[in-house]
């Protein structure tokens, strides 16, 4: 612990309570202060006064010790702080300084002198260890926010500085305690920001934006994975939780200006090129202030990114070979003309633009207001890339809006009242560079329309009411919570057509020939197109219009038993009502005409919790141990509705027609087929603008998939389990040991019903037969709710904060084993699930499984000689583990079978080691302003994380293994900037 005796003859008690080295937090948007008043004697000291004032905006609250000698203040706003103590009969505490930050609980002792002691001896004593907190927390406080490196202007980027967080591979989201990315949770200023259609933050279009909130908005920022009370739900056991920044009775801002120059990039790990033609520069500034001092406060903040970076596309011949295109022809081969045409490189973008603006009013001593409005635009390319011709690429236009209202009343001495309003929109749409089908050419590149075309906009209304009773020995907090999102979305994939041009193998009279070959020959493998049915056109019946709901109670209470033992039990209730709209009814799983009757079932479901901190006596205060059980129920995100809703016979058909067998032979029947509805290409047809269909085909293409879901559906459910034990020792370390357990049941994944009953091949593989037994439909997808996930961690920590000292530093390794039957966090068109009736055979490793994990950051000022300051950010993720497949070889119309004998994600991808540093000096002028001149290195040695990826063909009694040199590292930019601060 940390403790200061003071001996003066004043009234004058100075503590600056340790930012301290285990972040104190445990969870909401504000801090807690509590603790003892006792004599010298030690005994405790009933009806003490003790005044709490924030220093930066003059709020007090004022609270009474009980008959124990115990105080405390709840829902304080985060901030510097002076607490005054006086008790008739004993010498007043004055000025005592306590930092507070975002969910602090730690207590704050202190000890009077009798009125009758000439010497005046005022001990004040807060702990390093957060003796109050069960919850596992990493915290990251204003100074880390600027003095580490941050390679956006996202304060998302320090998610992965902490334990047990990684970022999906499916969909780019953070992924905490082995859960899927959909089924994290994040909280800005204690408003939902999530998306609540496509999982992931609000705007975040699967990681593509950089940011929506500015970390020049955010004041503090914490990683909660394991033991979140009742309040907080609708996600796996761990959540982000952040507050923004207020004004105060001083005014302050800042102008910044960042920008990375070309030259310091290095050459691109994949293709092994000087990277040409990148830009990426940051601008930005805010002010904050008084409106009426000691009452209203004003802050402002905005932040600009404008992004180009090359991508250095061309025609690759068959291996992907990124130092050797294809030798293109249009005089011999006519086909060619429309690549030669396509061809060269081009700039994509991503420009950013946040504006912030907060008020704070501070009514009187029992009532705060807090208004909050974050605007983000983002505009920038998808689908680019070294195999995507710039035809082939779109524009995301994606603009956000959240207005957060926020009521705290404060009731007697003992009540507190919080209303909240949170008010989401969310556009998404897409514009593609063209309207010509799409056309793809395995291992060569593609061109034409990017077939995904979207309009999108959901506008979430929560709100929220919450009435808590706090004692200094007990609190016991209820409250309801309301989600309403309006959803609009028009998705029209593939309504242009698409074209795919493999290679064959020898085969009946026909030759060998590569992808390219066929193309040249107009041999198309397979055309995909979907149309609207029922007199709607494509986009028409693409159009979703529709409301989700969401309720949720809960009760958490928490007691102080004794001096070493807090005890916490959460009881949680959530509802998801879904859309009402029609499905499909299986119950005739034959019928040519599923009809129309059933509707997504609604999920309620309950989740208690339970936790408990003990500080031995013996120890003084320097050890904690900390534990939580408890269950936490995810939402489903809404996108999964919208299959159920579209490819239903009513009003999408998806057709695809092959023209060339796997094993290399035309099918004249689909040929013919193409033919009459007008898909020709190639001989007799101009390459540059592929024909699509007329109309839906009556022969030759594959039968439509429908989708439903089970009646039985169930939102995910996860039942964690967490117990660490933190040690503070005098030399300023404190370490850390924590274990963690999670197992979670009702994912979703999709089933097919209509599959007929497998026999074995030569090879000792289930195989089903080619015709359906519903011979009206290819696939009849079910979404259920049956797939599981196990995790298991072991994490060691070590953080650094001893008063006064230039470092701070916080290390954590995890060790863990996440494993699962199915990965798919929402991917319609492929499935990660060998065969849908044999789930536990694909039951293996996830795909975001690592074994071993690094990560923290540490900084370092250089006081004597210098005044540089240094943060370093590391980060070792363990290999990920990946499933390589032979193609479709049970016949279920999925393309993900396995080697046979080969457990599912039993290959590994290389490790990483991801290093970078930010080199920082101030120069202070007029005692107020200060300016900063600052250099960043993402990627400081240039680490280049490249293997040998195994992809395999054939076919079961002929396997062929490819290995493809592929990296997943970034090559090492370096960002100069300069900061003036006032």
């Amino acid at each position: 612990m940390t403790s200061r005796h003071i001996r003066i003859s004043g009234l004058i008690a100075v503590l600056i309570a340790a930012p301290l080295a285990s972040p104190l937090a445990a969870q909401g948007v504000s801090a807690q202060l509590s603790g003892t008043v006792r004599s010298a004697s030690d005994q405790a000291l009933a009806g003490a006064t003790v005044v709490i004032r924030n220093v930066e905006t003059g709020f007090v609250r004022t609270v009474q010790t009980d008959a124990t000698g115990r105080y405390v203040a709840t829902a304080l706003p985060v901030g510097p702080y002076s607490v005054s103590v006086t008790k008739a009969g004993f010498h007043a505490a004055s000025n005592i300084k306590v930092n507070l930050n975002l969910g602090d609980a730690a207590p704050l002792n202190i000890k009077l002198a009798p009125e009758s002691s000439t010497t005046v001896e005022v001990v004040a004593v807060a702990t390093q260890v957060d003796t109050d907190r069960s919850a596992a927390v990493t915290l990251f406080t204003p100074e880390s926010l600027n003095t580490l490196p941050v390679k956006g202007r996202g304060f998302l980027d320090f998610a992965l500085l902490s334990p047990q967080v990684t970022i999906s591979s499916e969909r780019g989201n953070i992924a905490i305690g082995g859960q899927r990315g959909i089924n994290t949770s994040i909280n800005v200023d204690g408003g939902d920001y999530n998306d609540a259609f496509f999982g992931g933050t609000n705007g975040g279009a699967e990681g593509k934006t950089p940011f929506t909130v500015s970390i020049e908005a955010v004041r503090e920022f914490q990683v909660i994975t394991d033991g979140a009370s009742a309040e907080f739900g609708r996600m796996g056991g761990g959540y982000l939780n952040a507050i923004t920044k207020s004004g105060t009775n001083a005014v302050s801002g800042s102008i910044f200006y960042y920008n990375r120059p070309q030259s310091l990039v290095a050459k691109d790990h994949q293709t092994g090129k000087e990277v040409s033609d990148f830009k990426t520069i940051q601008y930005g500034g805010s002010v904050g202030g008084p409106i009426i001092k000691d009452k209203l406060f004003y802050f402002v903040a905005f932040d600009t990114q404008k992004e180009s970076r090359p991508a250095d596309f061309f025609w690759h011949n068959t291996s992907f070979d990124f130092n050797n295109p294809a030798a293109l022809n249009p005089t011999t081969y006519p086909n060619d003309a429309a690549l030669v045409a396509r061809d060269g490189k081009y700039e994509t973008k991503a420009d950013s633009l946040t504006i912030f603006a907060r008020l704070d009013w501070f009514v009187n001593a029992d009532h705060s207001i807090q208004f909050r409005i974050n605007r983000s635009t983002f505009n920038g390319n998808t689908n680019a890339g070294v195999t995507n011709s710039f035809s082939n690429v779109s524009t995301d236009d994606i603009k956000t809006l959240q207005l957060v209202g926020q009521w705290n009343w404060t009731i007697g001495g003992n009540w507190l009242n919080e209303f909240r309003v949170n008010l989401v929109k969310e556009e998404l749409p897409r514009i593609p560079n063209s309207t010509s089908a799409q056309v793809t050419i395995n291992s060569v590149g593609t061109y034409g329309k990017y077939p995904f075309t979207r309009e999108f906009e959901t506008t979430r209304t929560q709100i929220s009411e919450s009435l808590t009773y706090v004692t200094p020995t007990m609190q016991i907090k209820g409250g309801i919570d309301y989600n309403g999102t309006k959803i609009a979305e028009v998705f029209a994939p593939f309504t242009e057509g698409g074209y795919t041009f493999s290679n064959t193998v020898a085969n009946g009279g026909n030759p060998a020939r590569t992808a390219l070959e066929n193309f040249r020959l107009g041999r198309w493998s397979s055309f995909t197109q979907n149309f609207g049915l029922n007199g709607l056109t494509g986009y028409q019946a693409g159009d979703l219009q529709t409301t989700e709901k969401e309720l949720a109670i809960f009760l958490q209470s928490d007691w102080r038993l004794n001096d070493s033992l807090k005890v916490g039990l959460g009881l949680r209730w959530d509802r998801q009502e879904h859309a009402d709209i029609s499905i499909l009814d299986y119950s005739d799983p034959l019928s040519a005409a599923p009809p129309l009757s059933a509707k997504i079932p609604t999920d309620s479901q309950i989740s208690p919790r339970l936790s408990f901190t003990w500080t031995p006596a013996r120890d003084n205060g320097n050890t904690v141990v900390r534990g939580s059980l408890g269950s936490y129920v995810s939402r489903t995100p809404s996108v999964f509705i919208y299959q159920a809703f579209t490819q239903n016979t009513k009003r999408i058909g998806a057709y695809t027609l092959t023209a060339i067998g796997g094993n290399g032979a035309e099918s004249a029947s689909t040929i013919a087929a193409a033919a009459a509805g007008g898909v020709l290409f190639g001989a007799g047809f101009n390459a540059q603008n592929p024909a699509i269909l007329s109309g839906v085909p009556t022969a030759g293409g594959t039968k439509p998939d429908i989708f439903t879901f089970a009646q039985d559906f169930k939102n995910p459910k996860t039942d964690r389990l967490n117990l660490g034990v933190e040690r503070a020792f005098s030399f300023g370390w404190v370490f850390g040991l924590s274990g963690a357990l999670a197992h979670t049941k009702n994912l979703e994944r999709y089933n097919d019903i209509n599959l007929g009953t497998p026999t074995l091949n030569a090879q000792g593989r289930l195989v089903y037969p080619s015709t359906r037994p519903n011979t009206n439909f290819r696939r009849m997808a079910v979404y259920a709710s049956d797939a599981e996930s196990k995790y298991s961690a072991l994490t060691f920590s070590a953080k650094y904060n001893k008063e006064n000292s230039p470092l701070q530093a916080q290390i954590f390794y995890t060790w863990a084993m996440d494993r699962d039957n199915d990965s798919n966090e929402r991917n319609f068109s492929s499935s990660a699930i060998q065969d849908f009736k044999r789930l536990n055979d694909d039951y293996g490793y996830s795909v975001n499984d690592r074994r071993h994990v690094v990560t923290g950051y540490l900084s370092y000022l250089e006081k004597n000689w210098t005044g540089i300051q240094f943060g370093l950010n590391l980060r070792y993720l363990g290999a990920r583990a990946y499933n390589p497949t032979l193609g479709d070889r049970n016949n279920d119309s999925f393309f993900n079978d396995r080697l046979i004998g080969t457990e599912r994600n039993a290959f590994r991808e290389t490790a990483q080691t991801v290093a970078d540093l930010k080199i920082s000096r101030d120069w202070t002028f007029a005692r107020k302003v200060k300016f900063t001149v600052s250099g960043e290195v993402f990627n400081i040695f240039n680490h280049t994380a490249r293997f040998d990826r195994v992809s395999l063909s054939g076919t079961d009694a002929a396997v062929t293994t490819t290995l493809t040199k592929t990296a997943i590292s970034s090559p090492r930019q370096v960002q100069l900037g300069v900061r003036l601060a006032f």
